[in-house]
């Protein structure tokens, strides 16, 4: 009786430890339950920008074109599309029978070309205020003068419904990535009359938005919930697993997620940095997890050309030093990013270090990788961290420098507040680069800024000297990577590089600038173009005028989401997975399992890239 008794209390323990350290069994469940913080700030796809916002509108609604899971590009909306020999003009055909539906699932319209140029009417029209209508009017003829109240006559605008079933858009000039550019949301149909009927209130409630897509927005209550359910009458309801996704609201949804998902209430968990050491120290707890995809999104050092801070640190001293080559290789080889990264990501650091300004793994030709060709191979294969370099470049910096700055000279770091990981970042990198360089040469001053318009406050405003900074592309294409770094895009916003002395030629046009431009010329041959957009960023990082540091992205998730399922954006899996076409596993997804996972991706990728008559 006593060995009985015994054993069941030992099997009851054993139960309890299970299902204090086991979530919730999820068995063939057709229905996604996650957490949410904040509320959408709006659910209109044609004024957002924000990813959390259009992230919605990829669920809920189709476009022209689309992307697999190995971030392909399929047929949508348009079942085919014939392009003009000047590559300017593409014409697509509609697939026909799809219909708009409301929120209660209820049939609206078909939807026809014409909701295409409705859409881009929307757009265009400022009053509206759409923060990403420049995607359309940089790009389509005609656009920008309507845009900009120059005309009233939209049929001078290049985007035209030629019948029913047929759209062409017509280009500014040929754009190697045009039918990419079309897969975002600004370029989606809009019906005229369900528009009409809800006038300024479009786009502020589920019920106020039509659905073609895989999902319908059922219900929306704020600071409570949000439904989506699948449409039963989308075309390709097939590919659709899940049924229904569930938002339920929690304030705390970052702070409760680890436990929230112990629980069984939520089915996915990006693991905060936080709670690493617990997850993987506990056996049954790093069974539960596995790595996350790193991005398409690139963090580098800017060293700022336009110092605007006060007198007190210098800010004469740091453009005369930033100007200096060799005072800039000082910084390039004296910069260990793996410790740095280390402070950010103790667990996967090294998978998440970049020695290129671009990430590798989301734009390849021909089966070779962007940071593999040209002049970038030779740093994506290399380490630049190096000390003894690093010391070589002082002392010619100091060299060149002499009776020209005091020394040390001050550096101004930026970093966030309230962004802990940041926190500790920048005291390592204040440690490591002043133990490496010595305060005869440097001091590093870090510089608190509050969590609100902390960019603009410091990276926009050019208070900093050597700062953090991140960009992810648009669409795949080197020039997308570029904006930061180019003065006719974003440059002015960021480390204003363009007002370097190596950027600049005799006539005072951008060297960079210049090898960019050229290379965004070539529009037949992507392998060239690719190859001229190599040199361009070699030229960058030869002249250490940006200093890379690591990709976005990695670290370790629980979830019952397979994570190689799931409909992706263009970046494939250096992107963020859309709930369309997820799958759901009866249990998390452990390392041994992924690892196995991936390798049959990664050969079923390859095999669909060949094979892609798309791409």
């Amino acid at each position: 009786m006593k060995k009985r008794q015994i054993l069941t209390l030992t099997l009851m323990l054993a139960l309890s430890v299970c299902l204090a350290l086991c979530p919730a069994a999820h068995a063939a469940s057709t229905e996604y339950q996650t957490v949410y913080s904040a509320e959408l700030t709006t659910l209109n796809h044609f004024k957002t920008n924000l990813t959390i916002n259009l992230t919605m509108a990829y669920d809920t609604n189709d476009g022209l074109i689309e992307f697999d899971r190995f971030g392909l590009i399929q047929p949508s909306l348009a079942v085919s599309w014939d392009v003009s020999e000047d590559r300017r003009t593409y014409t697509f055909h509609l697939r026909r029978g799809v219909k708009w539906y409301t929120c209660e699932g209820r049939e609206y319209a078909e939807v026809k070309a014409q909701d295409f140029v409705t859409g881009a009417n929307y757009l265009l029209s400022k009053k509206n205020a759409s923060a990403i209508a420049s995607t359309m009017y940089n790009n389509v003829t005609g656009a920008r003068d309507y845009y900009e109240g120059k005309t009233e006559d939209f049929s001078t605008v290049g985007v035209k419904a030629l019948d029913d079933y047929t759209v062409q858009y017509t280009f500014i000039k040929a754009i190697p990535y045009a039918l990419r550019l079309l897969s975002f949301p600004v370029f989606y149909p809009l019906n005229a009359k369900f528009l009409e009927e809800c006038g300024e209130d479009f786009g502020t409630s589920n019920d106020t938005m039509l659905y073609n897509g895989a999902y319908i927005w059922k219900v929306q209550e704020p600071e409570y919930q949000r439904v989506l359910e699948k449409n039963p009458n989308y075309w390709n309801r097939d590919a659709i697993s899940i049924e229904r996704i569930v938002y339920k609201y929690n304030k705390e949804a970052t702070a409760n997620g680890p436990q929230l998902f112990l629980n069984g209430e939520i089915m996915h968990l990006a693991l905060p940095a936080t709670i690493m050491d617990d997850w993987m120290n506990d056996p049954e707890k790093k069974k539960l997890i596995h790595p996350a995809n790193t991005t398409s999104v690139s963090y580098f050092f800017s060293f700022n050309f336009e110092p605007t801070y006060d007198e007190e640190y210098a800010p004469k001293d740091w453009l005369e030093a930033a100007n200096n080559l060799n005072f800039r290789k000082s910084f390039f080889h004296g910069f260990d990013r793996m410790a740095a990264m280390m402070s950010l990501a103790p667990y996967d650091y090294q998978q998440r270090v970049l020695e290129t300004f671009t990430c590798q793994g989301w734009m390849q030709y021909g089966g070779t990788d962007f940071t593999m060709m040209g002049s970038l191979k030779k740093y994506t294969e290399g380490h630049s961290f190096n000390p003894d370099l690093a010391l070589e470049y002082k002392a010619k910096a100091m060299k060149d420098l002499e009776g020209k700055v005091t020394f040390p000279i001050k550096v101004l770091m930026p970093y966030n507040t309230s962004n802990v990981d940041m926190v500790n970042m920048v005291q390592v990198v204040e440690q490591q680069m002043e133990k490496l360089l010595g305060t005869d040469y440097i001091d590093i001053i870090l510089m608190p800024f509050p969590p609100t318009g902390y960019i603009k406050a410091s990276r926009s405003s050019g208070r900093y000297s050597f700062g953090r900074n991140g960009w992810g592309p648009d669409f795949v294409d080197p020039l997308s990577s570029f904006d930061p770094v180019l003065w006719t895009a974003l440059d002015k916003q960021w480390g204003r590089i363009s007002k370097a002395r190596e950027y600049l030629l005799p006539d005072g046009t951008g060297r960079f600038e210049a090898m960019a431009m050229e290379a965004d010329k070539e529009i037949r041959d992507l392998g060239k173009r690719y190859e001229l957009f190599a040199e361009a960023e070699a030229f960058l990082l030869d002249n250490a005028l940006v200093v890379p540091f690591h990709c976005s992205g990695g670290g370790y998730e629980a979830s019952y989401i397979d994570p190689f399922s799931g409909f992706t954006g263009q970046f494939g899996e250096s992107g963020s997975r859309k709930l369309k076409g997820a799958k759901l596993l009866d249990k998390p997804m452990g390392m041994e399992e992924y690892e196995a996972a991936k390798a049959k991706y990664i050969r079923e990728r390859d095999e669909a890239r060949r094979n892609s008559k798309y791409e």
